[in-house]
């Protein structure tokens, strides 16, 4: 069965598509419903004193069990609500890795073998999303702490108006601190992941939080198909392949009653995210990916041939997506609320367009410029001054300061057709000039079996032994 026939029939089966990443999407199918059971494993209770104990690596099978325990917290300076948890040993560290989720994304989503492995964590093997050939040597479970959590406007979390960058920067802090008091652990000290639009909420937090919040330190940053935003010129889509520019654009004028249309559209634009036979790295001015759209015809012409059908990951990240989103409690919202993930696509358009060269107490960005109006913000500009004129060729300098404690790497798949390995390139060049050469890394995926927007999704091994290595130069 192709990928598109096993989606469409997931679809029809009034399960729930989701595109994760960057990509926009029509109204969600699942039906919202009860707690649904990832496993027999039971959460660890409560201690018996006032903290709750981080879940064990021992214990992760599915990350979907570990709805059924999630810390619910109100940020009082916000009023914004967040759901989150804490897993892991801390055998090598108690330091805290705090995972920022990307476009669409909620908590069960995160690939396991990224974050530990069989041997911390035996009950994976048992899991749809296994793959014994992706069972790596470490495990950031057993070896560190890591903070997995939802952003408002996910599961049980109520949005109340709009989420900028700034406010997320606040509300991560607030955040930290209660896990301190809920858990009895340290957050003084963190280190931040993010993956894709989690990237441009890492970046914010490591801008702001120094200012507002001295007493926590920022020490290594990790991110995952990242760009620096703040094109100046005014270059918007130079950061995407020309198929995958054409299908979201075309997904915007897909009228609303037309959702068979819609589904191919968001179908073809997941399979994009993993590279497609025989494609080269992107890092030149042409991705060699085209589309046409004809909407009143309903037709969608595409020039290359998906290798997503042909990979063990890419199905099962769609049936393990399925599936997390039918289980309490990111079913309530059928994933994330609409709302939000109008915002998030805001918040990707300001980031691209607009520049912001200081942070303020408070969390609050300033010295904002933008090369277009901004759809929700200007503080939600970019980190970093960039020129992509011609597209595809940027050059970022004048990068805002961050005062981290670490090193910030740069994690890519050379056939990203949503954020070309070129843009995390100059990300990681303008901020050498700042941190320093050696304090700014970049890391290519070498395989000759390719790696896309989703790296981690198809090859999480890979990804979690770069993570690992990023904090432990």
């Amino acid at each position: 069965m192709t990928l598109r026939a096993l989606l469409h029939r997931l679809v029809y089966n009034r399960l729930l598509f989701i595109v994760i990443v960057l990509l926009p999407v029509g109204q969600l199918t699942a039906q919202a419903g009860q707690p649904v059971s990832g496993g027999s494993h039971q959460l660890q209770p409560v201690s018996s004193t006032r903290h709750k104990t981080p879940f064990p690596c021992r214990g992760i099978g599915d990350l979907r069990e570990l709805g059924r325990g999630l810390t619910f917290f109100t940020n009082p300076r916000t009023g914004d609500v967040l759901e989150y948890t804490v897993i892991g040993d801390a055998a090598q560290s108690d330091e805290l890795i705090v995972m920022f989720p990307g476009t669409g994304e909620v908590l069960p989503d995160w690939p396991i073998q990224m974050l530990t492995n069989r041997e911390y964590s035996p009950r994976i093997a048992r899991t749809l999303a296994y793959l014994p050939s992706e069972d790596g040597t470490v495990s950031l479970c057993h070896d560190y702490r890591l903070l997995l959590l939802d952003l408002p406007g996910v599961g049980k979390s109520q949005l109340h108006g709009n989420v900028t960058a700034d406010q997320t920067a606040n509300d991560i802090d607030a955040m930290l601190d209660d896990a301190t008091r809920t858990y009895g652990i340290p957050t003084s000290r963190v280190d931040l992941v993010g993956w894709s639009l989690g990237t441009l909420y890492v970046l914010k937090y490591a801008m702001l939080a120094p200012i507002a919040n001295p007493s926590r330190v920022v020490r290594n940053l990790v991110l995952i198909a990242a760009k620096p935003g703040g094109n100046t010129n005014g270059v918007f889509d130079g950061n995407e392949a020309q198929c995958v520019s054409t299908i979201l654009s075309a997904l915007k004028s897909v009228p609303s009653g037309d959702r068979d249309f819609k589904i191919r559209l968001q179908t073809d634009a997941f399979a994009l995210t993993f590279p497609y036979r025989n494609q080269k790295p992107y890092d030149g001015v042409d991705s060699g990916c085209t589309a046409s759209v004809d909407v009143p015809k309903r037709e969608l012409k595409l020039n290359v041939e998906f290798s997503c059908a042909h990979l063990a990951t890419c199905r099962k990240t769609v049936a393990e997506q399925l599936l997390n989103r039918r289980t309490w409690p990111w079913s309530l919202m059928r994933g994330i609320s609409d709302e939000l993930y109008v915002q998030q696509r805001e918040l990707a358009f300001d980031y691209s367009l607009c520049y912001c060269g200081a942070a303020s107490p408070n969390f609050q960005t300033s010295d904002c410029h933008c090369s277009q109006p901004a759809q929700m913000s200007e503080a939600n500009g970019g980190v970093c001054q960039t020129a992509a004129d011609p597209p595809n060729q940027p050059v970022s300098t004048n990068c805002a300061p961050l005062h981290i404690a670490g090193a910030m790497t740069v994690i890519n798949g050379p056939e990203d057709l949503y954020i070309q390995h070129v843009y995390g390139k100059a990300l990681v060049e303008g901020y050498r000039q700042q941190l320093g050469e050696q304090n700014v890394r970049l890391v290519t995926y070498p395989g000759k079996d390719g790696a896309g927007h989703g790296v981690l999704l198809q090859h999480p091994k890979w990804t979690q032994m770069q993570i690992w290595n990023a904090l432990n130069p």
